[in-house]
């Protein structure tokens, strides 16, 4: 099943579409209006059920905002329980005589795929949305995450078996995961922090950090959507990011847990000194028990020290890996390129330090609104990167044998 023939199913879409519908459908706008006790004509804001956001509707125009507006007339949560019938009549009534959940789809779509990514004018349709959006965006990743946990298993049994993996699979696989990175994406604004770090509180983080579920896909474009959702959690993540690093058992365990620390340093400059600090006892005490035996581990403390001490003069815009990545500074691409959707950011490259931190300052320059590329390229119904190479990073994702090696050349 393609994700974007589904999009007008998402919850995503129906909650925006009741946003759109608040807006355009008179019946509903009434029904509001006489909650919130103001004449026709006058602005007033609904609270969203669940949420720290809130629609203000003023002169048949909805804006998304995370507080109340000053001096507007609002329909608290409490009302909206209360009335609960009345509006869920207004609401049905408004969805199925206007067109706003199609044009909800229509707006959602674009981050579902068939492509890898939206063109950077359908991002930034959803971004006014964001307040009203970005729990469920988050929630929406989520969820097509656990979907590429069960279509795994079919595909590296005969990737490790050197077999031909069915090319719908491979298809399938690619969309989700980079529809999960755009709705992370959309979920990384700085003042989504409390909410994301209450949320991280829930999770167990012996199986899961902010950056895991992207970054071990490897790709350089997936780490660079994961290390922004990282910085957006901040301070609170950082004591589960900073366990992760003391019993990571694994080097990649390490590596992310490192790059998540490293992106919410540079995300929140003022974090960084104690972040620093951290890392380095960490170090120590790992060093004295005997626990730095692997030189990728050394290399990954080394790096996201240097890069959080700001010393790391081999990282950022004028460092080769970036000129061979495409990351030109106001390129249309964007971060999105095609070199980026292939290579591993966990590779140390012939400078002698791991690709992906020496992204991240590049990361960090460049608004999540320029990530995704001016304009899609290629056939409107189908993913610019054939099967074969989608197969290639999976292996090397994923440990089966890889036919390539996915470096920068």
């Amino acid at each position: 099943m393609n994700l974007e023939d589904k999009a007008v199913d998402t919850e995503i879409a129906r909650v925006l579409a009741v946003a759109l519908a608040i807006g355009a459908d008179r019946g509903l706008n009434e029904t509001l209006r006489g909650l919130a006790g103001v004449a026709v004509g006058a602005a007033f804001a609904v609270s969203q059920p669940d949420q720290n956001s809130w629609l203000t509707v003023e002169s048949g125009r909805v804006v998304a905002t995370r507080r109340p507006p000053s001096g507007v007339a609002t329909v608290e949560s409490e009302a909206l329980r209360a009335n609960g019938h009345s509006i869920a009549r207004a609401m049905s009534t408004a969805l199925v005589q206007s067109t706003a959940l199609a044009d909800a789809a229509k707006l959602v779509g674009p981050l579902l795929g068939p492509q890898e990514v939206p063109s950077r004018r359908q991002f930034a349709a959803l971004m006014p949305w964001a307040p009203a959006l970005e729990q469920i965006a988050y929630k929406t990743a989520a969820s097509i995450a656990v979907t590429l946990d069960l279509l795994r298993p079919h595909i590296l049994s005969d990737l490790h078996a050197g077999a031909r993996v069915r090319p719908r699979l491979l298809r399938q696989y690619w969309q989700r995961m980079h529809a999960a990175a755009q709705f992370f994406l959309l979920a990384s604004d700085a003042a989504a922090g409390p909410w994301l770090g209450e949320m991280a509180r829930q999770f167990d983080w012996g199986n899961w950090t902010p950056t895991f579920t992207l970054l071990r896909e490897r790709t350089t474009w997936l780490a660079a959507c994961a290390a922004r959702s990282a910085a957006a959690f901040g301070e609170p993540v950082v004591p589960g990011y900073l366990a992760a690093l003391e019993g990571a058992a694994h080097p990649f365990r390490a590596f992310d847990a490192l790059f998540g620390l490293a992106a919410i340093a540079l995300g929140n400059p003022t974090l960084a000194p104690s972040i620093a600090a951290d890392i380095r006892l960490l170090r120590r005490g790992a060093d004295a028990r005997g626990g730095l035996t692997s030189p990728y581990v050394r290399h990954a403390y080394a790096d996201a020290i240097a890069l959080i001490d700001r010393t790391a003069s081999w990282a950022g815009g004028d460092a080769e890996e970036i000129v061979a990545l495409g990351w030109a500074a106001g390129s249309s691409s964007g971060l999105a390129t095609d070199i980026a959707l292939r290579t591993d950011p966990a590779i140390v490259t012939q400078s002698g330090h791991l690709l992906g931190f020496v992204t991240l300052p590049v990361v960090f320059a460049t608004p999540v609104a320029e990530f995704n590329p001016d304009r899609r390229t290629g056939g409107k119904a189908r993913q610019a990167t054939p099967t074969d190479a989608i197969a290639d990073v999976l292996r090397g994702a994923w440990g089966a044998p890889s036919k390539t090696a996915r470096v920068l050349h």
